[in-house]
């Protein structure tokens, strides 16, 4: 199973119905004007595409934090590293994530500063494993509308993160094409 949802640390295994066979292709309907365009300007798409696979462009290692950890180094930690989510872990598990939105919240409920990561953390996330293939992280980043996955291994340790800029990325800079 490629995708888990994680609660409070435990996994389950989760199956988004969305990704089941061939899933639609993004296509342009021919208009007048891509009409004309294709007859004059051929596509150079491969005719075989090889698949790529999360852990062939997560961020790792991870920068991470303990549940126990005060606010004010969570927001230090995410400054100091220009990162945007840090998970929360323990023994190599992981139990929650903060994102820079998270904090905003906090900021603007004029929150007190001594909370620590696992008051604010949140604790059901969208896990997947190394051996996902990218086109069904950035279907699930798109469809869920999350922005971030953390990214685990056989022994559900976790191991990178994957972000939609991160995808963005290896599309832009590898000329991938996600299938």
């Amino acid at each position: 199973m490629s995708f888990f949802l994680s609660t409070n640390g435990q996994l389950h295994t989760y199956h988004f119905k969305y990704l089941d066979g061939d899933f639609e292709k993004a296509r342009l309907e021919k208009t007048e004007v891509h009409h004309d365009l294709s007859n004059s300007t051929p596509l150079t798409v491969p005719l075989k595409q090889k698949e790529f696979y999360a852990i062939e462009i997560m961020n790792s290692p991870v920068i991470s934090l303990k549940p126990s950890s005060l606010l004010e180094n969570v927001r230090e930690t995410m400054k100091n590293q220009n990162i945007r989510h840090i998970p929360i872990i323990k023994n190599k598990q992981i139990l929650g994530m903060i994102s820079d939105r998270d904090l905003l919240k906090v900021d603007l409920s004029g929150t007190f500063p001594f909370l620590h990561a696992q008051d604010i953390m949140t604790s059901v996330l969208i896990v997947a494993n190394e051996e996902t293939p990218l086109a069904h992280i950035a279907r699930v980043l798109m469809e869920e509308k999350i922005s971030a996955i953390p990214i685990i291994n056989a022994n559900n340790e976790l191991k990178g993160m994957i972000s939609r800029t991160d995808i963005l990325k290896a599309v832009i800079y590898n000329r991938l094409i996600l299938k």
